[in-house]
């Protein structure tokens, strides 16, 4: 009980700092932006998304006037997007694969489990004792780098959300290769909570040509996706020359045209594994709170 009471209480330590994060960056604003325009552009768009793909309704949309290029979603079903993104998602169908990639973030649960395995680090690492300087060091490293590989995992798969929920609602996914050209840095993929800018554009075009072929075909008419084309012909062609790597990806788009449904799934329900496990959490603190 006592560990379960740990994790709670490191929970809503997280709760706190989000929810307060949330807040204060809606005081940075300028004079120059119609918020106004911005959220009902930005609300038209997602219904579409919501609409065609059959989605449970609850998501919603906060603009926030701020000109950093961010778009972030919570655990509360909420997607906030920055103004100063729209300097890179400068079409509806760009501003819609950000909002597909984020709902994805949603989908498939990724905020409950953050915050539920940064509250369980947090518990073990508190009731940890560090000896000596390189246990300390060792122990934060491990909780870094273990962060990192699953925010990694969670971007791949909220950009293959993204490109089913784009797809369904007719806009052109490629839309999404052309923003994430715009945004993606070239990280260190080790210690980087983000997959390097070709990973994920890879991984993106990798799963729209065995999924859906005519797509790619359409092609898309902008400077930054046929910029990020010249990336990926070259991965093509290095491809093309080896037998291996025909091999890993023919079994790896296999695998997850078989996730596919699963995430459709998952997308006609209002709640998934990471969310009723939050709840639960949710409960669990509700009745010791009660119960003094």
């Amino acid at each position: 009980m006592k560990k379960i009471l740990s994790i709670v209480i490191a929970f809503f330590a997280f709760m706190t700092i989000n929810i307060s994060y949330a807040v204060t960056t809606t005081t940075t604003t300028t004079t120059t932006v119609d918020v106004t325009s911005i959220q009902k552009r930005l609300n038209n768009i997602a219904y579409v998304l919501v609409k065609n793909n059959g989605l449970p309704s609850g998501i919603s949309i906060k603009v926030i006037d701020n000109k950093e290029a961010n778009a972030y979603s919570t655990i509360n079903k909420e997607i906030y997007v920055y103004t100063g993104l729209l300097q890179y998602a400068t079409t509806d169908e760009e501003l819609a694969a950000v909002i597909a990639h984020e709902m994805g973030h949603i989908i498939n649960g990724h905020c409950a489990k953050q915050t539920i395995v940064n509250s369980v680090i947090s518990s073990v690492l508190g009731s940890v004792t560090a000896d000596t300087t390189a246990k300390a060091v060792g122990v934060a490293a491990t909780e870094q780098l273990s962060e990192s590989k699953m925010s990694r995992k969670d971007e791949f798969e909220a950009d293959l959300t993204a490109v089913d929920l784009l797809v369904a609602a007719k806009y052109n996914p490629l839309s999404l290769i052309s923003v994430l050209n715009k945004i993606t840095g070239n990280y260190i993929d080790l210690v980087s909570s983000h997959p390097s800018g070709e990973k994920r554009l890879m991984n993106a075009y990798d799963y729209m040509a065995y999924n859906y072929p005519s797509a790619i075909k359409n092609g898309y008419s902008t400077e930054s996706y046929n910029n990020a084309m010249k990336i990926i012909n070259l991965n093509l062609e290095e491809r093309k020359l080896s037998t291996r790597l025909t091999k890993k990806y023919q079994k790896t788009q296999e695998k997850l045209k078989k996730e596919k449904i699963k995430r459709a799934k998952k997308m006609l329900k209002s709640s998934n594994g990471w969310d009723n496990s939050f709840m639960v959490l949710q409960m669990l603190s509700s009745d010791n709170t009660s119960s003094k």
